[in-house]
């Protein structure tokens, strides 16, 4: 054994046949009026059955667990499992469907509506001493408000609801079919935007839905930073009822689509830049290696003043919070209309 490098103990180690461990047990432990006793496992399988054979407790392998344990066995869950599995008593597993995951974290679109962002933000309204919930949903490229909706509670049919007038009021008229767009959406992993009849929505619209990491809202940016903005104007007042909060939420959406300079749209108003691009005069420039998207605009700031005004939208008829100042208040008449991108 020296020689040829062996110890004693493998030169003598003969291999056992059959599996390593304890033999299964082929009886159960039985409590009945205090008494205990020895069933087989024959037995058990019998009252696995038993309690299958109702429909309404055909239950799995765990909640069958606690059954047997309600009648009295001493039984664990993975006893449970091997009798069921051995008896073909076992449920078939309901396999959730895979979600598609961002790939990247910074989004990088050519081009308006490739790439659109959702989320809810929720705002308390006093009538009802309860909090009220604005979905919306934003362009990547232009940063355009493409739709919103607010209600006490946000389901599944308004989520629905809210992207049918998306695809009637943009999809469709900037032909986005026929020019090949990729349209990808991108939300969180809310309850309401997991939901089955949401997802097969997406499906069957040609829209690429995908899911951001848990704990990443750098994943969703843009939405996560109009969301920043949104609640800068809505803490400065006390909404009494949801039609006070849908008031003032249409003037501001309205103001920040056509009126509010925004930085990343080259400091003018999300629709006049999308105007813009649709006429050639803002350039676009992508670096995919560091993932960033540059803009240009090939014309002098003073040629757009025919397309939007400056002025700010109010929000009537709302009072702002105890020294907190308003803006000015300004005739609807000089506030810009909503435009759509002509194709």
């Amino acid at each position: 054994m020296g020689i040829v490098g062996l110890t004693r103990h493998q030169f003598y180690y003969k291999k056992r046949s059959g599996k390593p461990g304890r033999k299964p047990s082929t009886k159960c432990r039985l409590i009945v009026n205090g008494e205990t006793t020895e069933v087989s496992n024959a037995e058990v399988v019998k009252d696995i059955v038993e309690v299958i054979q109702d429909p309404d407790t055909d239950y799995g392998y765990h909640k069958m667990t606690y059954a047997l344990m309600c009648l009295g066995y001493i039984i664990n869950h993975k006893k449970v499992y091997r009798l069921m599995d051995e008896n073909n008593l076992l449920k078939e597993r309901h396999e959730r469907p895979k979600r598609s995951i961002v790939k990247y974290r910074k989004v990088l679109p050519t081009e308006p509506l490739q790439v659109l962002e959702m989320d809810i933000k929720f705002v308390w309204v006093e009538e009802h001493r309860r909090h009220a919930f604005i979905l919306t949903v934003i362009d990547t490229f232009t940063r355009v408000l493409l739709g919103r909706k607010t209600a006490y509670s946000i389901k599944q049919s308004l989520v629905q609801e809210l992207w049918e007038e998306v695809i009637e009021n943009y999809l469709q008229p900037f032909d986005c079919l026929n020019r090949k767009i990729d349209i990808e959406i991108r939300n969180d992993n809310d309850s309401r935007f997991v939901a089955k009849k949401v997802r097969q929505f997406f499906k069957e619209n040609n829209l690429n839905q995908v899911f951001t990491h848990p704990y990443t809202p750098q994943e969703n940016a843009h939405i996560e930073s109009f969301h920043a903005i949104l609640s800068k104007k809505l803490n400065r007042y006390n909404f009494w009822s949801l039609e006070e909060l849908e008031e003032c939420l249409t003037l501001f959406y309205e103001k920040y689509n056509n009126q509010r300079i925004h930085s990343s749209t080259l400091h003018i108003p999300p629709m006049i830049f999308w105007q813009q691009w649709m006429m050639s005069n803002v350039k676009v420039t992508t670096n995919n290696k560091i993932r960033t998207t540059k803009f240009k605009l090939m014309i002098p700031y003073h040629k757009l003043s025919g397309y939007w005004s400056p002025k700010g939208v109010p929000c009537p008829h709302l009072k702002p919070l105890d020294g907190v100042e308003d803006e000015k208040i300004y005739e609807m008449s000089g506030a810009a209309t909503s435009l759509q991108p002509s194709v």
